[in-house]
């Protein structure tokens, strides 16, 4: 992994990784939003969306690396983490084949 260095709160880099889990099928429902900006302050996810609206796939998957490298989280931080992503991924009774293969890959980079 190349040398990536962010500084986000942890609120921001939840609010981050949530935004990029909404965004596997290229939209965000309002029923996505509504349950991220439940989870954290919309401002903050205003930032954060406008934030990763100018990275590419690549740059984000690299930043979530960093974040979760840099403040060593455990397997059981990494766990909840997925759990919440799939909350966003059914928050809107759908679970297409872009978020089922998003968060199997997240479940692999996930691996401690």
């Amino acid at each position: 992994m190349e040398q990536v260095n962010v500084s986000w709160s942890n609120d921001e880099f939840k609010a981050y990784l949530l935004i990029f889990a909404a965004q596997s099928n290229q939209v965000i429902t309002e029923e996505e939003k509504e349950l991220i900006e439940g989870k954290i302050d919309p401002l903050i996810v205003k930032a954060m969306q406008k934030e990763i609206n100018s990275d590419n796939d690549y740059e984000r998957i690299q930043k979530i690396l960093a974040y979760i490298e840099q403040h060593n989280l455990s397997q059981a931080d990494l766990d909840e983490l997925l759990k919440e992503i799939h909350q966003v991924y059914l928050c809107d009774g759908t679970y297409d084949s872009a978020e089922q293969t998003i968060y199997k890959s997240l479940e692999k980079l996930f691996k401690v």
